[in-house]
């Protein structure tokens, strides 16, 4: 993670070129999404050169503060709540990350290449044919 040095911290995309920006005016569409953002279009439209000639950059995190945020018409989430957030986030990773059990290769069961036919005669017990017939019908002597 870097120490923020390297961020450039933009309080508005900076003016671009103005072949870029006949080039994205060309598209009809620039000016519908700009007023469905409620973003003034030159802004959009310098918002939208800026990634473009910067294709490696991420949109910066927006920190906004708890009394703009109602000003806005939203409600400012508790710090239970964020940290609740923060948890599951976590476990789901963790969740996502551990093996299911359904990747393993399967393994040999039981080896009995070394047991003789004699060693797996099961051992009569002549009191269990006895027990067994008292068990299904327990009034018949």
């Amino acid at each position: 993670m870097s120490n923020g040095a390297d961020i450039e911290q933009l309080d508005a995309p900076p003016p671009i070129s103005a072949e870029l920006r006949k080039k994205i005016l060309a598209d009809p569409n620039v000016a519908k999404i700009a007023a469905e953002l409620e973003m003034d279009l030159d802004e959009f439209v310098n918002t939208v050169g800026y990634y473009m000639n910067n294709p490696g950059v991420e949109p910066a995190f927006l920190v906004v503060s708890d009394e703009n945020l109602r000003k806005m018409g939203v409600e400012p989430p508790t710090y239970e709540a964020i940290e609740a957030n923060v948890r599951a986030s976590v476990e789901a990773f963790k969740a996502g990350q551990n093996p299911s059990g359904f990747e393993d290769t399967r393994k040999k069961a039981v080896d009995l290449s070394g047991q003789s036919a004699e060693d797996v005669k099961p051992k009569n017990d002549p009191n269990l044919d006895d027990a067994i017939k008292k068990g299904r019908n327990p009034l018949k002597p």
